[in-house]
């Protein structure tokens, strides 16, 4: 896996108590790159903010540590120049730091919003138990419970 570890720099978080409840609540995530940095020969240090705006009722931000590895050390080079010329990084490296601060990042937020009193950042299925009548065979289901 090319990106190797990742760490929470900062979290700042709001709600705001005296916003009047949303008809429609439109959750807003944005990722941005703050910085790069060449760690080693073969690992790329990048900061970046993730943030979730909920609207009039609050945010969650979160400054994040992402290592990114490749054996490859002209990768490693050509990236952080290209950052230090353009603030930009290969699109390759982009996007699986990316998936890595949402994916990691994500669950940190669910329990800030949790504790703030803001809903989850991202839509959630509970699995649910279903008893009965199977309607396809209209036969019993066996005794243990279907998981949907």
């Amino acid at each position: 896996m090319p990106t190797t570890a990742f760490r929470l720099i900062s979290i700042e978080a709001k709600s705001h108590r005296k916003a009047a409840r949303q008809k429609e609540l439109q959750i807003n995530h944005s990722t941005t790159i703050l910085s790069s940095r060449t760690k080693s020969d073969t690992q790329l240090s990048v900061e970046i903010r993730y943030s979730v705006s909920y609207g009039l009722l609050g945010m969650v931000q979160l400054d994040c540590e992402v290592i990114y590895s490749d054996d490859d050390k002209n990768i490693i080079k050509s990236s952080q120049q290209k950052w230090e010329k353009e603030h930009k990084l290969p699109e390759k490296i982009t996007g699986e730091v990316y998936n890595r601060v949402l994916g990691e990042g994500s669950f940190e937020v669910l329990n800030i919003a949790r504790k703030l009193g803001l809903p989850p950042p991202f839509k959630m299925e509970v699995p649910q138990v279903k008893m009965g009548v199977n309607k396809n065979n209209a036969k019993p289901i066996s005794n243990s419970p279907e998981i949907a």
